[in-house]
């Protein structure tokens, strides 16, 4: 295990005086991680399914097709990876009255909620260059705008709760909201989405389809969740350990060279990758093996997440106390193989002769809700650590950094999951007839958690 200070005292002293902040501050906080957990979920499990509907799928039209959506959608989130790095690096440099990290917040908000409205809206209702051109660009723009806010939210938690229970407490507030996003993304886009599927009429506006209108939903939630971050939550006092001296290139190889954290964070981009795959087949399993009728396919998998969600938002309580019991790494890594084993069994619902599938499915889902739980709560208490044993090493305070690092690094591997998914469906199929690229984006996702397994072995800071 490293020895502490290795390179560097602390300057400044921060912590000599700090006290965390109150529950009410705590909340606000936390209503933050709404857009942070809703955003890219949707984007996940619903945007491929407007853009590229299933083959069985009567009076749907495919405006993209998948191998294109899935290398769009990767190419995309690569170039967005560093656009991390370099609003971390700026967040930590930063100086002035407004702070280092809510002016991005600030002013980053309404580019977020409109771009993410705006991709819900393709021009053409037909395959179309022009579709592919607007799928590049609202999302790239999508993609830019979550960094500029999501990167320096972040980095507040760690630098605003210094304690070992404040943080794993913020975690948990964190981890409860991103289950209400989890809800909203799940059962309210797939509510919308049923009962608008052919259009209507909604309080005398024209809906064109389900997509648009739970789209304007997210949107005005995004907004109006970050509020209360920019109106409660204030930035500690200026202090020595916050002049960062590096340079861009400097200060990301310098995360690098904390050996605490490599090992979380391919971990974690394994396991992101992981869950982004299995969210975006999740409704295409459900309409192709589930239901006899494709139409009730939406709602039914937005109702079968929603009690994923639900099981998990009940064992919250239980993921803090535990984590008080027992050591944060040897639960992450409990997480990590629950995953590894359970996500491959979720897509063979349907395909294993005599087992009914709906009862395969809830079953598999059942068993999968003990690990999400730990897997939403503990990450970030772990990722402060990694921060601050970096502040150890090097005397400075980096959180932005580390978030744009591990920005940068997830989306590479987020980005290789639909460049994946979309390759299997094309290759293997993903109708009632030809299903095993279903089957495999399963198993794919579950290698890629056994990989971010052994990763998390090498971590170093046994607490």
């Amino acid at each position: 295990m490293p020895e502490p200070y290795v390179n560097a005292p602390v300057r400044g002293n921060s912590n000599a005086t700090h006290v965390d902040p109150g529950t009410g501050t705590m909340l606000a906080y936390s209503a933050g991680s709404f857009p942070m957990g809703m955003l890219l979920l949707v984007i996940a499990s619903w945007l491929m399914r407007l853009y590229c509907p299933s083959e069985d799928e009567v009076g749907r039209v495919t405006l993209v097709d998948p191998w294109v959506f899935g290398l769009v959608s990767s190419l995309v989130m690569f170039v967005a990876a560093f656009a991390d790095v370099v609003v971390g690096y700026y967040s930590d440099k930063m100086k002035g009255p407004g702070g280092r990290r809510l002016p991005f917040i600030r002013w980053g908000l309404p580019f977020l909620a409109l771009s993410f409205l705006l991709l819900w809206f393709p021009p053409v209702h037909d395959r179309s260059p022009l579709n592919i051109a607007w799928l590049v660009v609202m999302l790239g723009a999508l993609h830019l705008s979550f960094t500029i806010v999501v990167n320096p939210y972040l980095a507040l938690m760690p630098e605003v709760w210094r304690s070992e229970p404040g943080r794993v407490r913020v975690s948990a507030w964190m981890a409860g909201v991103n289950a209400l996003a989890q809800i909203f993304a799940f059962a309210g886009f797939g509510v919308a989405i049923d009962a608008f599927m052919e259009g209507g009429n909604l309080f005398g506006f024209v809906i064109p389809d389900g997509f648009k209108l739970a789209a304007v939903g997210g949107a005005v939630f995004t907004a109006l969740s970050l509020l209360p971050t920019l109106w409660k939550v204030k930035e500690t006092p200026h202090t020595e350990d916050k002049d960062v001296p590096y340079g861009l290139v400097e200060a990301a190889w310098q995360t690098l060279k904390n050996p605490a954290f490599l090992p979380y964070i391919i971990s974690g981009a394994m396991l992101y990758a992981a869950q982004f795959m299995i969210e975006a087949a999740l409704p295409f399993l459900v309409v192709t093996k589930i239901v006899d009728d494709p139409k009730d396919g939406d709602l039914l998998a937005s109702f079968i997440l929603l009690g994923l969600v639900a099981l998990t938002m009940v064992m919250f309580p239980f993921a803090e106390w535990v984590s008080r019991r027992v050591k944060k790494t040897h639960l992450y890594l409990g997480s990590l193989m629950s995953f590894a084993v359970l996500i491959p069994l979720s897509t063979l619902a349907g395909s294993i002769p005599g087992v009914p599938a709906m009862a395969h499915l809830i079953v598999i889902i059942a068993l999968i809700a003990p690990g999400l739980a730990i897997g939403l709560v503990i990450p970030r208490a772990i990722l402060a650590d990694v921060m601050d044993y970096d502040t150890q090493r090097t005397g400075y305070r980096r959180e932005a950094m580390y978030n744009g690092m591990e920005g940068l690094i997830q989306k590479i591997a987020g980005g290789l999951a639909p460049l994946l998914q979309g390759f299997l469906f094309s290759a293997f199929g993903y109708s009632r007839e030809h299903s095993l690229g279903i089957v495999l984006c399963g198993s794919a996702a579950g290698v890629l958690s056994l990989i971010g397994f052994f990763a998390f072995l090498k971590y170093p800071l046994k607490k």
